[in-house]
């Protein structure tokens, strides 16, 4: 009996403060899920029109704490000539794949690959590269774009649910066997 209360308690507990009140202009108020649904709060009865066989619950007013907004910025090390690809993005339906990269002729090369998920023809895909050395020195920041559509011309976009080889990403950067990068898709124009 003590652990169903215990249990109980606990239940209670969590989910008092999951749900969040908040009240609109109109004076109506809504509960905010932990789901991320939502969902009118009945008003509560005067005291005078509560009877006896009524059970009325306590409503704890929690007070309204704005989420951390994501950030999509990914990192990892990569190793040059490589045989596998380094770094998968995602941002509104359109996945970035940065290959398998290798030196040439003072750049650094890094291969990418584009599928949309989306219901939208993809026009438009940048990223924000930030690349350091093996020492954590930074080396360059660039924003590139890995795939443009040409204006007008709609055998050039990225359908829906097809994938196509990018842009090559090229770096000039000094000569190591590894680099430090954090990656970010900071625009995506769809059609």
């Amino acid at each position: 009996m003590k652990s169903y209360l215990l249990i109980a308690s606990t239940l209670l507990s969590s989910s008092a403060f999951a749900n969040q009140i908040v009240t609109l202009q109109n004076g109506k108020q809504i509960q905010l899920n932990d789901d991320f649904t939502w969902q009118y709060v009945a008003p509560q009865p005067a005291e005078e029109d509560i009877t006896t066989s009524e059970i009325t619950q306590p409503v704890i007013a929690v007070p309204v704490v704005p989420a951390p907004v994501a950030t999509n910025v990914r990192g990892t090390t990569m190793v040059v000539d490589s045989q596998k690809p380094s770094l998968q993005l995602s941002q509104s339906g359109v996945d970035v794949v940065l290959g398998a990269s290798h030196y040439e002729d003072g750049e650094l090369i890094i291969p990418t690959a584009i599928t949309n998920q989306g219901s939208q023809a993809v026009i438009l895909v940048s990223l924000q590269l930030d690349v350091y050395s093996p020492s954590g020195e930074r080396l360059t920041e660039q924003t590139v774009t890995v795939w443009k559509s040409i204006k007008r011309m709609a055998d050039t976009y990225l359908r829906p649910k097809t994938n196509a080889e990018g842009t090559s990403i090229k770096l000039a950067v000094e000569q190591h066997p590894k680099y430090q990068i954090k990656a970010e898709i900071v625009e995506v124009l769809t059609r």
